[in-house]
């Protein structure tokens, strides 16, 4: 079935409230996934995926375990990059914004590749990003231009061995100085691939003249979350009619 973006995004944040997330994190976490649904990234398949796991357990962020001079280390806590993606987002930008460069890693995470919209509305700030993380036996790379509007992905075979849930995000004004200063961080296998531009775009315009295809199954699952949020909505409009 195909609904249209807004419809889809509404129902996407209020499908995230029924499931427990705060108002901030809910908006977050719909973008995210319109963003990769409209985009290519089968963010609708990532998300079904999840849900049964976010439907659960409880929310949860992660926790800064280590600080030291513009490197940061996170502890996801098992969760989903749609819980505790923007936090580590906004810690590379808000360091990056003061004109410094800065590395963050997050460890005991999950759905990493929902992160590509968070990057992309933080280059809007005019700052440069770096990300990537280990994906089954190969590596993804995203690169985001300052007030780029895609990511340049591209995927290499793994030259090191790192936890398989962790996710390192680079920030600062521009990419050739990141990929400079963090080029110890940076030493990929060969290249297998890209996921090119002009297919995000592509895929993108089709979303918005035709509508988003969704699964049945996934639409009638945000369906029921939905009518959990107004069911509770009900009972608290009428148990403060009494008061």
């Amino acid at each position: 079935m195909k609904v249209s973006k807004n419809e889809l995004t509404a129902s996407l944040r209020k499908a995230f409230e029924a499931l427990g997330f705060q108002p901030g994190d809910y908006y977050d976490a719909a973008d995210m996934v319109v963003w990769l649904g409209t985009h290519g990234f089968d963010g609708f398949d990532r998300l079904l995926s999840v849900l049964n796991y976010l439907n659960t357990t409880s929310p949860s962020h992660a926790d800064l375990i280590e600080e030291k001079e513009g490197n940061f280390v996170l502890d996801g806590n098992e969760t989903s990059i749609l819980l505790c993606g923007s936090e580590a987002v906004d810690l590379a930008r808000s360091y990056a914004i003061q004109g410094s460069s800065a590395r963050v890693e997050v460890t005991n995470c999950y759905n990493r590749t929902f992160i590509l919209q968070r990057l992309i509305k933080a280059a809007q700030r005019d700052l440069a990003f770096l990300a990537y993380w280990r994906q089954q036996d190969y590596c993804i790379k995203v690169t985001v231009s300052p007030r780029a509007k895609l990511p340049v992905y591209q995927t290499f075979m793994l030259n090191e061995q790192f936890d398989p849930q962790m996710l390192r995000i680079f920030s600062g004004t521009n990419v050739a100085q990141l990929e400079a200063e963090y080029a110890e961080h940076l030493q990929m296998g060969a290249m297998i691939g890209d996921y090119p531009m002009e297919m995000m775009k592509a895929c993108y315009i089709d979303s918005l003249d035709q509508g988003i295809e969704i699964d049945v199954t996934l639409w009638n699952t945000l369906d029921d979350l939905v009518s959990r949020v107004l069911v509770q909505s009900t009972e608290e409009s009428r148990a403060g009619a009494g008061d």
